[in-house]
């Protein structure tokens, strides 16, 4: 590789929160919609949840859900892989 990676090359970003989880939600994710990246998961370890953030429009998310730490999520890129308890 000769560059550095562009949005177009990220599938998938995860963040872990702890005392950021504002800033991850009021400052990044826009940042993250704005540049169609397509699943952003917010690892809440306060709640022990996590936030996943599919479908950017108009920098948005238009797809919102929380799930519970004994959840299982697979990301959009890879739908065969089944991650539980990440958290």
């Amino acid at each position: 590789m000769t560059a550095h990676p562009t949005a177009e090359d990220v599938l998938l970003i995860i963040e872990v929160a702890d005392t950021s989880l504002e800033k991850e939600r009021m400052l990044k994710l826009p940042i993250y919609a704005s540049a169609g990246i397509p699943e952003v998961w917010i690892v809440d370890l306060a709640a022990g949840h996590v936030e996943v953030y599919r479908s950017p429009r108009a920098g948005r998310f238009a797809e919102r859900s929380v799930l519970k730490a004994d959840a299982s999520v697979s990301p959009l890129a890879f739908p065969d892989l089944d991650i539980t308890k990440v958290w």
